[in-house]
Parts: structure tokens; sequence; C-alpha cells
């Protein structure tokens, strides 16, 4: 859609325009969302970034002379910028501690803090493994196995078909057991 479309549809009906708007690029602007949080964000914050994005966009797509027709690009601006604010934001609560909270234990042993770097250290591993399949298997590896999503669900993200994600997503898998199995990773 260019901005002179959306600004007639704009005059005839404001909802009809933010839906046409928001149908188009939802898948877009997840896939930003998401490639950015995934590492440090739960399905509900990515959720939460994308309506945010669509908030900004319409809020302030509207009220902008556009200097061209290029919608996508003022979109992924906004997606962008605020998928990384939610990155920084997210990632600077899971390294703090409350001192106030009195349900927070003692500070952690030091048994629980090797473990802890460990597991982490096996997490980052197993993601780079993923990240490795490149696209679209990390996509649907991490889209079913980390979010939960049905076949169904994932074929909105990569444009394949459910059954196309069914056999994409058996071969990605037997490669990451490969991998790890080489890399000598116990998960």
């Amino acid at each position: 859609m260019k901005h002179s479309e959306y600004q007639q549809l704009l005059k005839i009906d404001k909802n009809k325009a933010q839906r046409t708007i928001f149908d188009e690029y939802l898948n877009y602007v997840y896939t930003i969302a998401f490639n950015r949080l995934r590492s440090c964000g739960s399905r509900e914050d990515i959720d939460e970034c994308v309506s945010d994005i669509f908030t900004d966009v319409f809020g302030s797509y509207e009220s902008k002379q556009a200097a061209n027709d290029d919608i996508k690009g003022f979109i992924a601006t906004i997606a962008l910028r605020k998928s990384a604010a939610y990155y920084h934001r997210l990632c600077r609560n899971t390294n703090s501690i409350s001192l106030d909270d009195e349900n927070t234990a003692a500070f952690p042993s030091d048994e629980n803090i090797s473990e802890s770097a460990e597991k982490k250290e096996t997490q980052r591993t197993l993601m780079k493994l993923i990240d490795s399949l490149g696209e679209p298997d990390s996509t649907i590896i991490i889209q079913k196995y980390y979010y939960g999503r049905s076949s169904f669900e994932i074929s909105g993200f990569v444009s394949l078909s459910p059954a196309m994600i069914r056999v994409r997503s058996s071969r990605a898998l037997k490669k990451l057991r490969r991998l790890i199995s080489d890399n000598d990773i116990s998960v």
C-alpha cells in the first residue's frame, strides 16, 4: 500500500485504513520484533511490542506529510526503534536485583552461580547452533519449540504451507541434533 492509497482510504473510513495497514504489515512487524526480542523476551513481550509499534504507526503517520510513498520504510523504522527500546528495557530488568523485595532470598550461593553460568552458556551455544541452521529453519524451530506454535501459526511467519513447515521442522531438528552431538552439549 502506498501513502496516497492510505490517505484516500483514511478519508473514507479510518478504521478500515488502519485495519488494512495492520493486515498487510503484521507479519513484517512481528518478524522485526521477534528477531530483536527472542533472546530476552517472552511471547507476551513480543506481542506487546507489536501492539505498541502499530499504535505509534497510527498515531504518527497520519499527522505527517510523507516525503515519498514508502509506508513500509516508515513502519520498519518505527518497528526497529520500538523493538530496540523493548530489548534494552527487558535486558536491563533481567540483570537487576531488587533489594526492597521482602520475598527475595539472600544472594545466591557460589553453587547456584556456577550452575546458572553453565546453563546460560549452554543456552547461548544452543541459540548459536539454532541460528546456524539459517532461515527459515531457525525461525521454525524457535517458534515451534520455544513458543509452542503450531505449523499453521508458523506458516504466517515464514510464508510456507503447514505441511512444508512440518517437513522443514523435522529436517532442521535432525540437523540440530547432529550439531548438538558434534559440540558435546548435553541438553
